[in-house]
């Protein structure tokens, strides 16, 4: 140092004891800061999650987390034992919910309302409580890298936390209330501390002969810390029972680190004993909260201290083993292989012996680690793999993946070498991040636990960068850093954190952007919100429809059972397993299928059912009243519903059956494309068949043929002779085309060879029978296609369908696009009538829908008299005594009116001035059809003289300019890509709008080969 930088020195102030300050405490405001900004893009939309003043949740599980809290409110501590109102006719016990995290939730509750909070409280909290529980993961987190990486890089761990746009994000804002934010916090609790009795375990090195001597002060340390780490995997079981798994990763550590101490000429009892203990405290807290003794990981069941003290004993057992083989000076290698065989002899015995307990373990770790997933849990969102892993989890975490990557590198490199302090605590954060990443692959959903691995690792690297830029002087004191090495440190700091912290909007992040995304209610809830508030006020209360008087308490305590034995008036309500938790908690009803994907197949045998006697097989049950309401969504109706409406397929188990029997992509290519693209989507008949299409397309009534035909070329057929792929008609041919009557189009379709009447729009290709024990009851006001505020999410495809097929949006769509449909399953009235001999007599009655518009649809039903004229019907509206019943009587208030009487008529005989028809007229009254009176309703058909029908034309002629073009413009459908549609002069007469979810797009490499996506 120069003599004039020395005098400098001197005169100035010695900032020693401040830079030392600083250096114990920087770390304080960083850490607070990056927890206030955790919780400030966690909470900053809350208010998008109050509707009307009431509180709204993101997704399904939410809302059964509501009903959970609000019952431990009711009964605390007390979680519900078993629930009747879902899963009808059974009733379940869902392990997974009412756990600790609903008991912690409920507290805060009663602490927040003075001891008797609200409901509008106690949903309040349970909206803030992802976002609070999801800022507390910075605690243990910060702890685990500073344990790793020194203190800035446990910083740095909580920076990657705080600024992942990741899964974990989207499961911790306000409003998405699920388990996950509690499931994270306390499973990396849990590995905290077990990382802690390691190295405790390490240090004080605690062996058997301690025990026989009672040196109880030399153990006090290592059994703290192990009866510590057996509270925490406790804890975080009861937040989640499938959280065994943690005892599994657990023991998984163990079979590896003990040989390898032994290996290196360590005694494998010092982790041993630790283990042995977290493990039994594990099981006895297990113990405390089994409730069957069935094998199960979603239920506190007898396996979970069955495990945890499996491993306890195996600690011990292993421990034996090492003295014993070290006793007879055998070669070291002796231990891991006789650990290795006796494992795999297991195995093999419970293969043999216990082949059920086997298939399940190995079933469990394919879906969990094991990267296989069955065809029916690839139908739930969260529990497919991610299609793009690399892109997935760069997504995720950018640059920050890779420096993880090489952070656990050198953990491995470290531990081969014998540098590592810490070797027990390291190995198992490397096979706890390892599994983290296999369940992320198998699950995508699991991408929430993985966060807190890749932070940890990235506080290790960081830790390891500071320990190589400098000296341990250097380290040691803010004083003697170098500029190069703080510009090093900066370096990677920035590669790490920069990627995260670009952000476009005023959040100013990647993670507030992501956050900002996904604090919403979304569409779907609001579009089957009036439904459900009409459902829990016009529908019977449960116990009570038909006249029952046995009302079901809705927080009631039921004892648990594996078949709940249903009051006479209570009753099913049929929905696609989604909504389920939707009918439970805010329609208060108890639905049949639910988001734990019980009685799903069910679902999707009546939703898919050929006929209605088989839906009503499904439907009716031993208890209760069966299902009395079945809810259908447009989702569930129309291939723009995406999975909604090809997944029941796949849950499908009533006899073979795929989407190809329902429909067919049309595809056009157009000069320019390299591609063909698929313009429209063609219906089996097997569609207009299944019960969700009669329902919400026909709304029960009956559909005649029409001589509409659907043109097309290079057809190819499944084995049993459905379409399942063609070509739009080449050139300027239309697609569809219309006739005037059912002769000239069955000539066409003769003639042409590749042409078929119907299946397009809503068209069958046969004649549809009417239903004669379902009746619409209620549409939702919601419309998918949209309403004056603006387009649904089935507008752009119904452009798109509109320009493709020149159909008009009434013969797309036979009735009103209401979001959703609520149908009562009926006795129906029964009709006897006198008529002309050997005749068709048809009743139809105009039913008026009170939605936005007011709307009114015709259902038709069809007889054949006999030879004395006789014939007797069933129908199921009423025309008559609507305030006669309703739901003090054990009956429904109907929304969905008729106009005024059934008519009934035969067709028209007879040629000019001799033609005449039978006709009547009669009223239905409510109790008939609801089976409520014994009456029988009577009609007596008289002739009257009418004019004779127009003449048709039976040219075979196709009508000049009523068939569209046909052809796709390019570029306006690709595979797996919504359809961008442009203007339409189609006429739109229908009282449905729109929306901006097209079909389902086929991807179609070739004309040899096309498919569908569902």
């Amino acid at each position: 140092m120069s003599q004039r930088r020395e005098q400098l020195a001197e005169r100035l102030p010695d900032f020693g004891p401040l830079l030392d300050r600083v250096e114990g405490l920087y770390h304080i405001p960083l850490l607070l800061a990056l927890a206030g900004f955790m919780l400030w893009i966690r909470v900053r939309n809350w208010r998008n999650f109050l509707v009307g003043g009431q509180v709204y949740f993101s997704g399904n599980d939410a809302w059964y987390h509501l009903r959970q809290v609000r019952y431990v409110v009711r009964h605390w501590p007390q979680t519900m034992p078993f629930d009747p109102w879902t899963s009808f006719p059974t009733g379940t016990s869902v392990g997974q919910f009412g756990t600790l995290y609903d008991q912690l939730v409920a507290t805060v509750a009663l602490i927040v309302g003075g001891g008797s909070p609200s409901e509008q409280t106690t949903a309040l909290v349970l909206l803030f409580a992802p976002a609070v529980i999801g800022t507390l993961v910075a605690i243990p987190t910060y702890y685990l890298g500073k344990r790793f990486g020194g203190r800035f890089g446990g910083v740095i761990g909580v920076a990657i936390l705080a600024l992942s746009p990741s899964t974990f994000l989207s499961r911790s804002v306000a409003g998405f209330s699920d388990h996950h934010a509690a499931e994270v916090l306390f499973q990396v609790l849990a590995v905290a501390a077990i990382v802690v009795a390691l190295a405790v375990a390490e240090r004080e090195k605690p062996v058997y002969e301690q025990f026989v001597e009672r040196d109880l002060a030399n153990l006090r340390r290592p059994l703290g810390w192990g009866v510590l780490a057996g509270i925490a995997i406790v804890l975080y079981v009861w937040a989640w029972p499938p959280g065994l798994l943690l005892v599994g990763i657990f023991g998984l550590f163990l079979l590896i680190v003990l040989p390898i101490e032994y290996l290196r000429g360590e005694s494998p009892e010092h982790v041993a004993i630790v283990s042995a203990v977290a493990l039994a405290v594990a099981g006895i807290g297990f113990l405390i909260s089994f409730n069957t003794v069935e094998v199960s990981v979603t239920n506190f069941s007898l396996l979970h201290p069955a495990m945890a003290f499996a491993g306890a004993i195996g600690c011990v057992f292993m421990s034996w083993l090492a003295r014993k083989l070290e006793a007879r000076d055998l070669p070291r290698l002796y231990y891991p292989g006789v650990i290795l065989g006796l494992f795999v002899l297991g195995a093999l015995v419970m293969a043999i012996a216990l082949p059920d307990l086997f298939s399940f373990f190995v079933s469990q770790l394919e879906r969990v680690v094991g990267f296989g997933s069955s065809a029916t849990s690839l139908t739930v969102a969260e529990a497919i793999p991610p299609r793009n892993p690399g892109q997935f989890l760069l997504g995720s975490y950018r640059l920050a993946l890779v420096t993880a990557i090489a952070g656990a590198a050198v953990m491995v490199l470290r531990l081969a070498l014998g540098r590592s302090r810490e070797r027990a605590g390291i190995l198992f954060v490397l096979i706890w991040a390892a599994l983290m990443t296999a369940a992320t692959l198998t699950q995508q959903r699991f991408n929430y636990y993985l966060l807190v691995p890749v932070a940890v690792l990235n506080a290790y690297f960081v830790g390891q960068v500071l320990r190589y830029v400098g000296s341990t002087k250097a380290r040691s004191s803010l004083r003697n850093l170098q500029a190069y090495q703080v510009l090093s440190v900066l370096a990677v700091v920035l590669l790490i954190t920069a990627p995260l912290a670009i952000g476009g909007s005023a959040s100013a992040t990647a993670a507030g952007d992501y956050a900002d995304q996904q604090s919403g209610v979304g569409s779907s809830l609001t579009g089957w919100d009036s439904s459900l508030d009409w459902m829990a006020n016009n529908t019977p209360a449960e116990g009570t429809y038909g006249g029952g008087n046995e009302s079901m308490d809705y927080y009631g305590q039921y004892d648990r059972t594996d078949d709940f034995d249903y009051p006479d008036g209570a009753y099913g309500v049929l929905s696609w397993w989604d909504y389920g938790h939707w009918i439970t908690t805010l329609g208060e009803r108890i639905p049949t299928a639910n988001p734990f994907q019980q009685n799903a197949g069910q679902a999707a045998n009546f939703l898919l059912a050929p006929n209605a006697s088989r839906a009503n097989e499904i439907a009716r049950t031993t208890d209760g009243q069966g299902v009395r309401y079945v809810m259908v969504n447009w989702k569930m109706a129309d291939p723009a519903g995406g999975a909604l409406y090809s997944v029941p397929f796949t849950w499908y188990n009533d006899g073979p059956l795929s989407i190809y029997d329902d429909l067919t992509p049309i595809a056009s290519q157009s000069s320019g494309q390299q591609q063909p693209t698929t313009a429209f989507l063609a219906y089996e008949q097997r569609h207009y068949e299944t019960m969700r299409t009669r329902l919400y397309t026909y709304h029960g009534s009956a559909v005649e043929q029409k001589p509409v035909v659907l043109d097309y070329e290079s057809p190819q057929r499944l084995s049993n002779g459905s379409l399942r792929s063609a070509f739009t008609p080449s050139g300027n041919e239309s697609a569809v085309k219309r006739f005037d009557n059912m002769s000239a189009a069955r000539q066409f379709v003769e003639e042409d060879g590749t042409a078929r009447i119907g299946g397009v729009g809503s068209y069958p290709q046969e004649r549809v029978p009417a239903l004669e024990q379902y009746r619409l009851v209620h549409a939702s006001q919601e419309n998918a296609i949209g309403s004056a505020s603006g387009p649904g999410p089935l507008y752009r495809s119904a452009l798109q369908r509109l320009q493709t097929t020149g159909l008009n949006a009434t013969e797309l769509f036979e009735t009103p696009t209401n979001w959703v449909k609520t149908f009562e399953r009926v006795d129906g009235a029964t009709v006897e009538g006198q008529g002309p001999p050997n005749s068709t007599v048809e009743a139809t009655v105009e039913m008026r829908m009170p939605t936005t518009n007011d709307t009114t649809f015709n259902y038709t039903q069809q007889a054949e008299t006999n030879a004395q004229g006789e014939f007797t019907m069933t129908l199921p509206y009423s025309t008559t005594g609507y305030e006669q019943w309703g739901t003090e009587k054990g009956a429904t208030n109907v929304s969905v009116q008729a106009t005024g009487p059934y008519s009934f008529r035969t067709p028209v005989t007879g040629t000019d001035g001799n033609a005449s028809r039978w006709t009547a007229t009669a009223d239905v009254p409510e109790g008939a059809v609801i089976g409520r009176t014994n009456e029988t309703v009577s009609v007596d058909l008289s002739e009257t003289s009418v004019s004779p029908p127009a003449s048709t034309n039976d040219s075979g002629n196709a009508t000049a300019g009523n068939a569209s073009d046909g052809n796709a413009a390019a570029g306006n459908a690709s595979a797996s890509t919504n359809v961008s549609s442009g203007t339409t002069n189609a006429s739109t007469t229908t009282n449905s709008s729109a929306s901006a979810l097209a079909a389902p797009e086929a991807s179609v490499p070739s004309r040899a080969r096309m498919g569908v996506h569902g």
